[in-house]
């Protein structure tokens, strides 16, 4: 069992960052598909809901994704990120929150985006900022639990995305976290 399945009841009293000004953030459209990759219990999509969005979480966590019942209208999907369970160019926007340390095969992800982003489409990424000693300790202690987490600087972050098929829009730091804004190139 993953420390995700075990902690999923009690997750969001743990771990809940501040949402307004985030959710608000990556110029995601109006309507349409909004995708939250690593998503959980739905914590930072229940903010983007505003009733002509659709909210999908994908995350590989069964019991995480249950939690997304008391988020009202958020669709959680169980799948990874590396084969999104969608058609070419039928997503809005992509939101990866708190997510992308965990991923593994990280470039697959990124494509795996693209392929599902509409023309233009954006890729939002939020990430706890590793220049900063409390992420630093979070950090080692993923290590400690064998997360095989792996944090990256914004700069890092830039250079992977773009080479794979996007823009950049904004990239700003906020103390203890990142940001970073994309859209897709055609």
């Amino acid at each position: 069992m993953s420390f995700f399945d075990l902690t999923a009841p009690i997750y969001d009293l743990l771990f809940h960052p501040d949402l307004g000004e985030l959710c608000q953030q990556g110029g995601f459209p109006s309507d349409g598909f909004i995708v939250d990759i690593g998503g959980g219990t739905g914590r930072m999509a229940h903010a983007m809901q505003n009733g002509t969005r659709k909210i999908i979480i994908v995350d590989v966590s069964y019991k995480m994704l249950l939690e997304t019942k008391k988020r009202g209208q958020i669709f959680p999907v169980q799948a990874d990120g590396t084969a999104l369970p969608f058609s070419s160019a039928t997503i809005a926007g992509v939101l990866i929150a708190d997510a992308f340390h965990h991923f593994q095969q990280r470039q697959d992800v990124i494509q795996e985006v693209r392929r599902s982003l509409l023309s233009r489409g954006i890729l939002y990424i939020f990430e706890p900022n590793i220049k900063k000693c409390a992420v630093k300790i979070i950090a080692t202690l993923e290590k400690i639990l064998g997360m095989r987490s792996r944090f990256f600087t914004i700069q890092e972050i830039e250079e992977l995305v773009c080479a794979m098929g996007f823009r950049t829009i904004e990239t700003q730091e906020d103390g203890s976290s990142i940001r970073l804004c994309f859209q897709k190139e055609n």
